[in-house]
């Protein structure tokens, strides 16, 4: 799978594409991540929250700190609580396991993520860290800090933290971002996902890191403005990132910045 590879070339350390490879394949949360989207897609009529959800906001999420982290430094570095390895470590257990909540229940689903995922989570970082209990228990909160935020219903004070949120509202391109709609509701929200065309991130020239957002149609706007910048604002990393949204809409083209 394209997006795999992306992540491993992300990671580039071979222990952590170890441990991106036993966690994606992983029986436990494959079952959950897969439950997940039983639950979102058939019982609530909601779009895709599973697999590739996971693992576009992972690539999302280490793609943001690579860019990020040549202007500032993760929490975890710059508090010198461990290496950049153990940031991207912390990002992308944090990205791949955040909505696993869900299934338990739409609503509140980010506290129900860190409820599932910190029994999880401790099996992956005995792993990297073996018996080490002082370095566990100082990353644990990290990642358990990016997949309580992810909705923007609480604030994040690290640096990763607010990556796991921006990264998972870059996930909104028709057809696999899951920005969840009701699937089958004429309103806003079904509109404006199907308008989006494309989302990039690259690096920035008067901000670290530029997003850009293509869609077909205004409406899209919606996407951008009430999902995307809504995280992007809670995140703490506004002043590093900024978005571009660009509207090709019968052969004219609109361009915002935010």
């Amino acid at each position: 799978m394209e997006i795999d590879n992306e992540i491993k070339k992300l990671l580039k350390d071979k222990k952590l594409v170890s441990i991106y490879e036993m966690l994606s394949n992983d029986a436990e949360v494959k079952a959950l991540v897969r439950y997940t989207n039983i639950v979102s897609i058939k019982r609530l009529g909601y779009n895709d929250h599973g697999e590739t959800h996971s693992k576009i906001t992972t690539r999302n999420a280490l793609h943001l700190l690579n860019l990020l982290s040549k202007t500032i430094n993760p929490n975890i570095v710059k508090e010198k609580l461990g290496d950049y390895n153990d940031a991207k470590l912390a990002v992308m257990l944090s990205a791949y396991l955040h909505d696993i909540g869900i299934s338990v229940n739409r609503q509140n689903h980010e506290e129900f993520s860190v409820v599932l995922a910190q029994p999880i989570l401790r099996r992956f970082l005995y792993d990297y860290y073996g018996d080490n209990e002082k370095k566990i228990s100082t990353i644990l909160p990290i990642i358990l800090e990016g997949i309580i935020c992810h909705m923007a219903h609480y604030k994040p004070s690290s640096v990763e933290g607010g990556i796991i949120s921006v990264a998972d509202g870059c996930d909104m391109t028709k057809g696999r971002a899951r920005i969840p709609f009701h699937i089958g509701e004429r309103d806003i929200h079904e509109y404006s996902a199907m308008a989006i065309d494309e989302v990039s991130i690259k690096r920035g020239k008067n901000k670290p890191v530029k997003i850009t957002v293509k869609m077909s149609s205004a409406a899209g706007v919606f996407q951008v403005e009430d999902i995307l910048l809504t995280k992007l604002r809670n995140s703490g990393l506004s002043k590093y990132i900024k978005v571009e949204s660009i509207v090709s809409e019968r052969g004219n083209i609109y361009k915002d910045t935010y």
